[in-house]
């Protein structure tokens, strides 16, 4: 069992070499600049600020933990900018007990798209449709749906028109081509494709 002031195994005060910086304020600042937000996602996942009650969400209570988890994280997300917090939701996702997935995408994933309803105004369409194939990933994990946890997962998602809401006019007709491609059958797709064209050829 590592120790107190050990997170996966490597010391806190190593962290600082990890490529998260903190300003006076406390507000996160990362090595990429929001250009990968996979590598952002990463990055987060292992720094200080999911010290706190993190590496023993491996025990007998898992639904507990996972509650005090994301009650430590909350006031963290009211501080954070959209980007950041939409960060913080997935890497904070990731690391709770498998045991108590419910929990996370009803109280942590669910919870944070209800409570930010505005965060898609000012959040870019990659970090936006990145955020739905995770959930989307996830979802499909959970086929069975105990507890309305595949159903929670899909229901945060970003709408098609939250995620075109600051896309340029070739991001959305990108968007509307990828959302008819997804179980959908031809007609809709090439519906799609020609309400994108008219989108463009309106921008003109």
């Amino acid at each position: 069992m590592p120790q107190a002031d050990y997170i996966g195994y490597r010391k806190i005060g190593d962290l600082a070499s990890s490529g998260v910086a903190t300003t006076a304020s406390g507000a996160r600042v990362f090595a990429t600049g929001g250009a990968d937000i996979s590598a952002d996602i990463a990055l987060i996942a292992s720094g200080a600020a999911f010290a706190a009650n993190l590496w023993d969400q491996w025990t007998s209570h898992p639904a507990a933990d996972a509650r005090d988890f994301i009650a430590n994280l909350k006031p963290r997300l009211a501080s954070a900018d959209p980007y950041n917090r939409l960060v913080q939701v997935i890497a904070g996702d990731q690391k709770i007990n498998e045991r108590a997935k419910d929990v996370s995408a009803r109280e942590l994933v669910l919870w944070y798209r209800q409570n930010y309803p505005t965060d898609f105004m000012t959040l870019t369409p990659d970090a936006k449709n990145y955020f739905n194939n995770y959930v989307n990933s996830r979802a499909s994990q959970y086929p069975q749906n105990i507890n309305g946890i595949m159903t929670n997962y899909l229901n945060s998602k970003f709408s098609t028109t939250e995620i075109n809401y600051n896309a340029t006019p070739v991001q959305a007709v990108s968007n509307l081509f990828s959302s008819a491609t997804s179980g959908t059958t031809n007609w809709v797709l090439y519906g799609a494709i020609g309400l994108g064209l008219l989108i463009l050829l309106s921008k003109k």
